[in-house]
């Protein structure tokens, strides 16, 4: 089904002929509120007054609701304002126009949220205001009770003719929510903008000031709402230009875009999303674990990001913004720079950034890997400007990680990136290890030179240069999990190994991969259930370095750093679905500085 849009928006007051406006205690100057035709914003009317007040003074009108508003934090009151002659205001500061709630007429407290300095070109203007937000000014004793809704102008000069003064509907609330989407209509911002502007009878009388259409792009804030708990979107968008409101008067989380629904999805492509002001700069959270693909988008003065492990951005680049935490999501090709946070970007491992630039003013971490309490490998391959050139604790090394006791993290720094410095908080140890390699095998066609997708490829150590080779182990299983004790065997989960010489249940032979479980210790799931526990015979463990099968233009790697050059044997074939392929060899030696690259070409087998 085609996108929905609603909103949370309650009215207060609709500012219609009809209704009941009068002037607060303090702000009588100008004549009495009346019911104005001629330049509502919203629906057929607004209430206006005239401002003829010699030198300048004080006028207001307001409306009392039928009983109190429950308006929760961060929600805010959402009122249409006019003036038309802006030159006439009061600075901001000293309350041009002001937004008024309280418990009466007579009580009340007023915010200031425009003046001639802050409104030069007048016109409608849509104000959000949250109630437990501290006011400029007050009037009279108001109490808890919110029914008193209104505006007041405060002018410095005499105004003779018109009536320049209007104020249309007010309403609460925060959200503008937007669920299903398919190809007859995906979630939009066109689509928003267009059911937030509506005005008529067949789309309704909304011009709810969530999100509106203006020159050269679109003014948002409050919620947009991509997805609910009960109802998934499907949301994609391109090319587009929002600006973020200043909302001077609300709480930092009020202006905030959310996607929740963990079979949304939400497609963004050269969105580019700016924040206007400081007091809620706007925030992005992807709650529940949607699929969410961001490219090329562009993000300045933002406040914070939060992704998920289903969540890529590609190409994209973030300006002056809070911390993203990257929640298992994955980076490529984006730029990090000048981030307002401590941290740039929280990751749990490093191979979740890839070709990613990182900017620093001088004041902030690139990444923080949160604590890391076992052994392990991780690859960088990102490059930084700006950051500490060594290790310390300044503030301004490029990795922040809590490496726990006795464990050791090594980074590997792939050839062409730059070297990251490392603030360590734990009692472990980071070793960064530059320099590395690609070790690449390409399989083709011995009669025409074609690729061979999905050939299998087994590459694997011949000596310990690096790891091991020939191992003795022990191992044992329980249903189809076996666990391995090989002492300070330096793999990693993910890691391949080839399992030989177990005589008694040949399902703990072959090649496998494993998940770390310790530093002398790892399992893996074998094909079949074990029948028998531990293990026996003469049992020996290789480290495989490639183990998988071809993409479609018959290549597979692996890349990572090699202390000293690493002696392989290997072989390709193609035995799993036609066309078959006879089977090839690999030997060589891994280089420390340009790796491993060999093309097999198979001969037919059919």
């Amino acid at each position: 089904m085609a996108a929905t849009y609603t909103t949370d928006l309650t009215n207060i007051a609709l500012a219609e002929s009809g209704e009941t406006w009068g002037e607060p205690t303090g702000a009588t100057g100008g004549g009495v509120p009346s019911a104005e035709t001629d330049y509502y914003i919203q629906q057929a009317a607004c209430f206006s007054k005239t401002m003829a007040i010699s030198g300048g003074g004080i006028g207001g009108m307001g409306t009392l609701a039928s009983s109190g508003q429950s308006i929760t934090t961060p929600q805010a009151v959402f009122v249409w304002i006019f003036f038309g002659c802006p030159n006439t205001l009061d600075l901001q500061a000293n309350g041009g126009l002001r937004i008024i709630i309280g418990s009466s007429s007579a009580n009340y407290y007023a915010w200031y949220v425009k003046g001639s300095d802050t409104y030069t070109y007048g016109g409608w203007v849509n104000i959000a205001v949250d109630p437990t937000v501290a006011s400029q000014a007050t009037q009279g004793t108001p109490t808890g009770t919110l029914q008193y809704f209104g505006t007041v102008a405060s002018t410095l000069a005499t105004i003779s003719k018109g009536s320049p003064f209007g104020t249309d509907t007010i309403r609460f609330g925060r959200t503008l929510q937007i669920v299903g989407g398919d190809i007859s209509g995906y979630g939009t911002f066109s689509g928003a903008a267009a059911k937030n502007d509506a005005n008529d009878a067949t789309e309704g009388y909304n011009r709810w000031g969530l999100f509106q259409a203006i020159d050269g792009g679109y003014l948002m804030k409050g919620l947009f709402l991509m997805g609910t708990s009960g109802t998934a979107v499907d949301f994609r968008d391109s090319n587009k230009v929002i600006s973020i409101q200043d909302t001077l008067r609300t709480v930092a989380g009020f202006n905030e875009f959310e996607i929740r629904n963990a079979s949304s999805r939400v497609d963004w492509t050269n969105i580019s999303i700016s924040a206007l002001g400081t007091t809620s700069k706007g925030k992005l959270t992807v709650t529940d674990n949607a699929d969410v693909n961001f490219e090329s988008c562009t993000f300045t003065d933002m406040d914070t990001f939060t992704f998920q492990s289903n969540s890529t951005i590609l190409s994209s680049t973030f300006r002056r913004c809070g911390q993203i935490t990257g929640g298992g999501g994955t980076f490529d090709t984006c730029t990090i720079t000048n981030g307002t946070a401590a941290v740039s970007l929280a990751l749990t491992n490093l191979n979740q950034a890839t070709d990613c630039t990182f900017v620093s003013d001088g004041t902030n971490h690139a990444i923080d890997l949160g604590t890391v309490s076992s052994t392990t490998s991780m690859n960088w391959n990102n490059y930084l400007t700006g950051y500490a050139v060594s290790d310390g604790s300044s503030g301004n090394e490029a990795i922040k990680v809590s490496v726990a006791s006795s464990q050791t993290l090594t980074i590997n720094v792939g050839a062409g990136y730059s070297t990251p410095s490392v603030y360590n908080t734990g009692s472990g140890t980071v070793s960064v290890v530059s320099g590395q390699v690609t070790t690449s095998v390409t399989v083709q066609a011995l009669s025409d030179g074609s690729d061979i997708f999905e050939a299998r490829v087994l590459v694997w150590a011949t000596d310990a240069s690096n790891k091991f080779y020939n191992a003795s182990v022990t191992i044992t299983g329980s249903g189809t999990t076996a666990t391995v004790s090989h002492t300070g065997h330096g793999l990693v989960t993910g890691d391949y190994v080839i399992i030989s010489g177990v005589t008694n249940d040949d399902d703990y032979n072959g090649v496998h991969q494993i998940t770390k479980i310790n530093d002398d210790s790892y399992s893996y799931t074998a094909d079949e259930t074990l029948a028998a526990s531990p293990a026996t015979g003469t049992i020996l463990v290789k480290w495989a370095i490639i183990s998988g099968t071809t993409d479609t233009n018959g290549y597979i790697e692996d890349v990572r750093s090699f202390g000293s050059p690493q002696p392989i044997q290997g072989w390709v074939r193609k035995t799993s679905g036609s066309p078959y392929y006879q089977q090839g060899a690999i030997s060589g030696i891994i280089n420390t500085s340009n790796g491993f690259s060999v093309t097999v070409q198979l001969a037919a087998d059919e």
